[in-house]
């Protein structure tokens, strides 16, 4: 038979159904009750017997559901980080000393400049030997006592000329040197070294054996 032939059979109803059940339990409580009385009969005293319970009708245990799962605990979240200390910095390396500077060698002085040599003195022109030229002092003052005249007779002996004579003679206010005809030159000289402001040939009336006489007058008293 096929699969398609068993299709094919009529169906049992629903009424059919019902009469089974209700059969099934007709039988098992007949059964149960000549089992009550049999027992019942048993013995001296009479027993009873408590009414059995319905029988229960076997009920499918509910397929225990699964139990859901647990919830995963949530992952205790890792601690942070502790922050990595910050690197010290490293210090700044000591600035290298600035090398002294090399000193400037000293400039070698200059060479001091040769002295200019002095000048030799011009020699006075036509300046006489003054040993070569006789002298009278006349003192033309004599309020000192003949100081002023002895005063110009020293000047003339140092500076080398020959006094042959001292003597009086007028008054004279300012110093005067008279020459002999001929001593023009020897006369001058000694006017210029003793500083006499007064110099001419004499009148003649003084000995021309002299080349020069000096008189001393009160301006240098």
């Amino acid at each position: 038979m096929t699969a398609e032939d068993m299709e094919q059979l009529p169906q049992p109803g629903l009424a059919l159904l019902v009469i089974r059940a209700l059969g099934v339990a007709a039988l098992v409580i007949g059964a149960s009750a000549a089992l009550f009385f049999g027992l019942g009969r048993l013995g001296d005293a009479p027993l009873v017997i408590a009414d059995a319970p319905d029988e229960e009708e076997p009920v499918e245990e509910e397929e225990q559901a699964a139990p859901e799962p647990e919830p995963e605990p949530e992952p205790e979240p890792e601690p942070e980080p502790e922050p990595e200390p910050e690197p010290e910095p490293e210090p700044e390396p000591e600035p290298e000393p600035e090398p002294e500077p090399e000193p400037e060698p000293e400039p070698e002085p200059e060479p001091e400049p040769e002295p200019e040599p002095e000048p030799e003195p011009e020699p006075e022109p036509d300046r006489i030997d003054p040993s070569t030229v006789t002298v009278q002092v006349l003192d033309g003052f004599r309020a000192d006592g003949g100081a002023a005249a002895g005063v110009v007779a020293r000047e003339l002996e140092q500076a080398g000329y020959r006094i042959i004579a001292r003597n009086p003679a007028v008054r004279y206010d300012v110093t005067t040197v008279l020459w002999t005809a001929g001593s023009e030159r020897a006369g001058r000289q000694i006017a210029a070294d003793i500083g006499a402001p007064a110099a001419r040939e004499q009148p003649g009336n003084l000995s021309t054996s002299v080349m020069v006489h000096v008189v001393v007058g009160a301006d240098r008293g």
